[in-house]
């Protein structure tokens, strides 16, 4: 049922799920608030759901531009799933950076195809600064741009400091602005770490709600099936969607353990950066052959984390 619906990309796909996520995020709010939202958080909430509504449609546009899967729905069904089950309803702040994460992974993927370099490398490390202005553990993201240049055809020493041209542009916007508004650390929420960053101790733990745990275990999950199946599917696939695989494994395999060691961030580790990776790993292990049922099952399976967070905390 699922598969046969979500199997295709027709505009009824992102209609429906369009129309579902602002009501699933009102959902939760009453679930949450036990109550009707007030003016001004109703406004929050279609802020939000704007916000998320062009996040899911800029990760379908980075799947079709780089054909990393064939024409579906599925990774999208996942992504939407998650998301519904992560956010905090009425947080735009959540929302924003999931927007600008989804840019910098557009533009870190759409290196493969070895046009406009340094205009790529430039804006991916934009982005990845401006989010580590406010998460500084986003900084990260540094060593996945850099993966990905080091899998370029066409290497040179200038690709590796374009990054810090990034850095030194947005440093000077940033000082310019402070210098003319200093109110505006104290204005804008987390604010205090544009000025000062505090280095937090390394400590492995588990997440505590049990919607989380289920996400990461499938994440992790996805991981390990499509590093041993999806090599043997598309092995004779192109080598731009090998190399974007490759990629994508060795990025989820590192923002996994990001998550693992981040001491009250996971949940935004899991949205920002879990939840798009493995929406192109679960996109390619459904169109694998298998067992119809199999399949169905495995449709089935990312509306455990939106049940799971609502019956289970």
């Amino acid at each position: 049922m699922l598969t046969s619906f979500f199997g295709n990309s027709k505009s009824i796909n992102y209609i429906l799920l369009a129309a579902a996520l602002p009501l699933v995020l009102g959902l939760r709010f009453w679930v949450t608030f036990s109550g009707l939202p007030s003016f001004m958080q109703v406004l929050e909430l279609i802020g939000q759901s704007v916000l998320l509504i062009f996040s899911l449609l800029l990760l379908d546009f980075v799947i079709r531009k780089n054909k990393l899967t064939q024409p579906n729905t599925y990774g999208l069904w996942w992504f939407f799933c998650g998301i519904v089950a992560a956010v905090e309803p009425g947080n735009l702040l959540q929302a924003l950076v999931l927007t600008l994460s989804l840019l910098s992974l557009r533009r870190m993927m759409s290196l493969a195809n070895e046009q406009n370099l340094e205009k790529k490398i430039f804006d991916a490390a934009l982005w990845i600064f401006m989010v580590s202005m406010f998460y500084p553990w986003f900084l990260w993201m540094i060593l996945a741009l850099y993966m990905a240049v080091a899998q370029l055809n066409q290497i040179a020493w200038r690709y590796y400091i374009i990054p810090l041209f990034s850095a030194l542009c947005l440093g000077l916007i940033l000082a310019g602005v402070v210098a003319l508004y200093p109110e505006i650390t104290a204005a804008v929420p987390g604010g205090d770490t544009l000025v000062s960053l505090e280095l937090e101790p390394l400590n492995w733990s588990w997440p505590k709600p049990i919607w989380l745990q289920l996400g990461l275990a499938a994440g992790a999950l996805l991981l390990v099936t499509t590093l041993v199946r999806l090599p043997l599917a598309y092995k004779e696939g192109t080598t731009m969607r090998q190399g974007h695989f490759q990629w994508v494994w060795r990025v989820l395999i590192m923002v996994l353990v990001l998550a693992g060691f981040s001491l009250d961030q996971k949940t935004e580790v899991f949205i920002w950066l879990v939840l798009p990776l493995t929406s192109i790993l679960y996109a390619n292990s459904l169109e694998l052959k298998q067992p119809s049922w199999m399949r169905e099952f495995l449709a089935f399976l990312p509306l455990v984390m939106p049940l799971a967070q609502l019956l289970l905390k």
